[in-house]
């Protein structure tokens, strides 16, 4: 949601059940349109990897900052808009194209070209990309600068903020405390907050959909103004409550993407656990599944080969991150905490994508209830769903202050696609669009 919407850059609702469908259904968001459309649910297999993209649908909610371009028709609705929950799911027709079985000099001449060209077309300073084949086997392309003064070129290791990227690894961490009978999904938020306002009516799953109804703290008026007016602030929990307003509805009766769920759900792990946020996730998914360059800041040191983030103006960019040590700057990561605080690769969040929709991160029934998304706003559990030209994808957007990432993960076809970049407010599916075509050979 909204980290930098409304402020250019400056030069210094009744609930109903979700659908739950095989593993190979497919699903179709309706016409492209500002308005949430239906969507079916999608229920992957876990344990059976089973990649194209037409025009994408439009999103359901934006992610941190995401911010569609003017007049596109497939332009996520205002932030602002609270989605009552329910919908019916449209069949599609069935994908053309095969995954092939690897990637020769030929092709990956293809994928590279097509990230230049992506890059250039955008535009955007530089694109770092990931593509995971069923086998396992990884193909990565990069393209233009880290940062532009001085000027620096991307490598395969370059880590960009991520985002609401890092909601998937909370989601994760959640998930595995609710298996290991520390906490239960149905909890109210009462048992570990319970000075929170109403929250002992609102249930961690709600948080987890974004159907509590609590306000996006990134959309209060001043936001805006207070965490960019000095990018070095250190934000508290407490302070980043000081943004939260009156809710959007019941809880239960809406669907409103909002980044304060996934505040309060870093501090539930915490009180659940005793331990820190950065703790947990490394020791259950950073460290064991090798995720190399994958941080969360600012408890831990960015790599020095870090993106800057930047954002269009006039004729170039403006760049947000300078001499920070933390991407994009310490204001805009501690603000965003639990929502989006994670620097990483596309190489770590490919092999994290296809760990965690592939079965290997949860146990069945907990991958299922995360992959079981409602028909009218497309998000499950910490976890978006879109279709590809006939492919369902599940994975999530990321937007933070110069900074857009795309993590899809095509379970029937057992394929991931990690798009990076050091611009923020663009979309980032036509380049998810461009790749999967080139890779399908359409």
């Amino acid at each position: 949601m909204p980290h930098d919407l409304r402020q250019p850059p400056t030069r210094a609702h009744a609930s109903r059940r979700p659908f739950v469908l095989p593993a190979l259904c497919l699903a179709l968001l309706a016409a492209c349109s500002s308005a949430p459309v239906p969507v079916p649910a999608v229920s992957p297999v876990p344990s059976t990897p089973t990649g194209a993209i037409g025009s994408s649908p439009p999103s359901p909610a934006a992610s941190l900052d995401t911010l569609p371009s003017a007049g596109d028709p497939g332009a996520n609705p205002s932030p602002s808009a609270s989605v009552p929950l329910g919908g019916s799911p449209t069949p599609v027709p069935s994908p053309s194209g095969t995954v092939p079985a690897t990637i020769d000099a030929a092709l990956a001449a293809r994928l590279q070209g097509a990230v230049d060209d992506a890059r250039e077309r955008v535009p955007v300073p530089g694109l770092s990309v990931a593509i995971r084949l069923p086998t396992g086997e990884l193909w990565t392309g990069v393209s233009g600068l880290a940062s532009l003064r001085p000027a620096r070129e991307i490598t395969p290791d370059t880590v960009f903020a991520v985002a609401s990227i890092t909601k998937t690894f909370v989601t994760a961490l959640i998930l595995q405390l609710a298996e290991e009978g520390a906490l239960s999904l149905d909890d109210p938020l009462a048992d570990y907050l319970p000075d929170f306002p109403r929250a002992g009516r609102i249930t961690l799953r709600q948080l987890l959909s974004h159907t509590s109804g609590v306000f996006n703290f990134f959309e209060h008026p001043r936001y805006n103004a207070q965490v960019f007016a000095d990018r070095d602030r250190r934000w508290t929990f407490e302070g980043i409550l000081g943004f939260v307003k009156s809710p959007y509805c019941a809880p239960g009766a809406c669907f409103h993407y909002s980044n304060t769920n996934f505040v309060l759900l870093g501090k539930v792990a915490e009180e659940a656990t005793g331990e820190t946020l950065a703790e947990q996730l490394r020791a259950r998914f950073f460290d064991p599944l090798a995720l190399e360059d994958t941080v969360f800041q600012p408890d831990e040191q960015t790599p020095r080969d870090a993106a800057h983030g930047h954002l269009a103006y006039g004729d170039g960019f403006i760049d947000q991150t300078g001499r920070s040590r933390v991407i994009p700057h310490l204001s805009a990561v501690t603000v965003a905490w639990a929502a989006g605080a994670i620097a990483s690769t596309p190489t770590d969040l490919a092999r994290w994508a296809a760990a965690l929709y592939g079965g290997d991160v949860l146990a069945p029934a907990s991958t299922t209830e995360m992959l079981t998304f409602r028909p009218r706003d497309a998000y499950g559990l910490g976890t978006r769903t879109q279709v590809f030209r006939g492919r369902v994808a599940v994975g999530h957007l990321g937007g933070i202050r110069g900074f857009e990432s795309a993590m899809w993960h095509f379970p029937a076809e057992g394929m991931t696609i990690v798009v990076l970049s050091d611009r923020g407010l663009w979309r980032t599916d036509r380049v998810v669009l461009r790749l999967l075509r080139t890779l399908l050979g359409e």
